[in-house]
């Protein structure tokens, strides 16, 4: 019997296996693994102060996950609820525009207080806790 010099079946396989891992690892395949959720900490003030505008927004009602507000300045009516992308969304009634004031959103919850024009925002976004706070929705007559 002759002795060849060379890699075996099973050596093969393994190497073959070796590099199709380090592959993996070097592509970034699985980012939700190895790399953490990049989460902008400005985005929740933005959309806070994008709602919180002086004299802009003046809160209807909350229907459901939406919020429904009065603009003052171009006197029609405006929408935030959550879209199909987990986009916090600005829009008219029908839903129609864009303005994202924020990404990565799981839940919405919008609940009126005793006190007319201000309302609770609790709010979870992707991988993060809960934030609350609360909004000043009154308008022009704060």
């Amino acid at each position: 019997m002759r002795w060849r010099a060379g890699f075996t079946l099973i050596e093969a396989l393994l190497a073959l296996g070796i590099a199709a891992g380090m592959f993996t690892l070097a592509s970034g395949v699985d980012r939700v693994l190895l790399r953490p959720l990049r989460q902008d900490p400005v985005a929740w003030y933005q959309m806070v102060r994008v709602l919180e505008q002086p004299g802009r927004y003046r809160i209807i009602d909350v229907d459901g996950q939406q919020l429904n507000l009065q603009d003052q300045q171009k006197q029609v009516t405006r929408a935030v609820w959550v879209d199909s992308k987990h986009v916090l969304r600005l829009t008219n009634t029908e839903h129609q525009g864009y303005y994202p004031l924020l990404r990565r959103v799981e839940e919405v919850h919008w609940h009126l207080t005793k006190y007319p024009g201000l309302v609770r925002l609790n709010l979870k976004q992707e991988r993060l806790p809960w934030q609350t706070t609360i909004l000043d929705l009154r308008g022009g007559d704060s």
